[in-house]
């Protein structure tokens, strides 16, 4: 079988996960990349999938005349797709499933799109494809989201049921291995991008919460010094927390593990931004339960799914404070209790959260409607 998988960028830092769907697809199927926008315009390769008169002509059309499907666009992705004799193709976000639509639809090729959390969600981007959304609903042979909150808000945008499919996101248990929070100190760890719906000035004012009761505590904020990332440290500087809070920048995998297993808990304040830009299942949070950490998060999204309450770890309304900080104050004074849970989300990310089993899952799909056809 020969796959087709589609990406916006070729080295997004916040999208190891479609690195991952690429590398595990690999090990059941023949399978080609594109990249370079929603409508890609470059193999895996660098090389243009166009040639350079009709790239050049594609570009004016698209900034003149506004025309992001054109002639010129979609010619060389056709006969990309026509060459390498492509079974099916995976489109990753909802946006780039709309720009493959028309060429698929040319070449009667199978279309799966893959959503994963802003092309779901925020209401800009709703708005502005709404009836595309619709109609790429109809053609897809399948439509594939990251959680139950998910699907429930594709259905509601037009998607039939029986066309979704939830698959979340798969972890490496053999890179992300059992720690033990109940050595590490009071220290906390966020790996997430400062952005509007991971909240971190939340997570920041339940930490301050959690210093009164044990000054010896810390947190570390793990993620590009982009976004919000100004504005928290200038809460963190309003708190008094500049020698309590740590903001590392991005780190490798690697890096992550170790950080990871010198900690006593995670935690993730996640909430619908003002646009709406919500969460799909945070692979940072399996990614940690993966490690034995309990999780302190909310309930919000597939983290509902991902971390059960009071089994592998807490979860809080959105924007409650308080109930964050008593979490978290609950396992720094417990190690055992941290410990315990961090055991219990082992076992469920082991049980439900792997990356074998979800590639399998997702290869399943594909294989299924593939042969098929649309």
């Amino acid at each position: 079988m020969r796959i087709c998988i589609t990406r916006s960028n070729k080295h997004s830092y916040s999208e190891t996960f479609i690195r991952s769907q690429i590398a595990g697809l690999k090990k059941y199927a023949e399978v080609y990349t594109i990249y370079g926008g929603w409508l890609p315009e470059f193999r895996e390769n660098g090389k243009l999938l166009n040639s350079w008169l009709y790239w050049a002509l594609n570009k004016i059309v698209k900034n003149v005349f506004k025309k992001s499907n054109n002639y010129f666009g979609n010619y060389g992705l056709a006969q990309y797709l026509k060459h390498h004799e492509i079974d099916i193709v995976l489109a990753n976000y909802g946006i780039g499933g709309v720009k493959l639509l028309p060429v698929c639809k040319q070449l009667k090729l199978p279309l799966v799109v893959h959503f994963h959390g802003f092309d779901a969600a925020h209401v800009l981007t709703i708005e502005k494809y709404r009836s595309a959304y619709r109609e790429l609903f109809g053609y897809a042979c399948a439509i594939i989201a990251v959680s139950g909150d998910m699907a429930k808000q594709l259905i509601s945008l037009g998607a039939p049921p029986e066309k979704i499919f939830i698959n979340v996101y798969g972890i490496d248990t053999d890179k992300f291995t059992l720690g033990d929070p109940s050595k590490a100190g009071r220290d906390f760890i966020a790996v997430a991008r400062l952005a509007p719906k991971k909240a971190p000035g939340n997570s920041i004012r339940a930490f301050k919460k959690v210093l009164d009761a044990f000054p010896d505590a810390t947190l570390t904020m793990v993620g590009a010094k982009e976004e919000l990332y100004n504005e928290c440290l200038a809460l963190t500087r309003a708190l008094n927390l500049t020698d309590k809070v740590i903001f590392t920048g991005r780190k490798t995998p690697e890096e992550i593990v170790s950080l990871l297993h010198r900690s006593r808990a995670f935690v993730q304040h996640s909430v619908v931004a003002p646009g709406g830009d919500s969460e799909g299942t945070p692979n940072a949070i399996l990614e940690a339960s993966a490690c034995g950490l309990p999780v302190v998060s909310t309930l919000h999204g597939g983290i509902k799914e991902a971390v059960i309450h009071g089994q592998t770890g807490y979860l809080v309304e959105e924007n409650d404070i308080e109930g964050m900080a008593g979490y978290m104050s609950k396992l720094a004074g417990d190690p055992a209790l941290a410990l315990q849970l961090g055991k219990n989300g082992r076992r469920h990310m082991m049980e439900n959260y792997t990356m074998e089993k979800q590639i399998r899952n997702l290869y399943h799909i594909l294989s299924t409607k593939g042969s098929t056809g649309i």
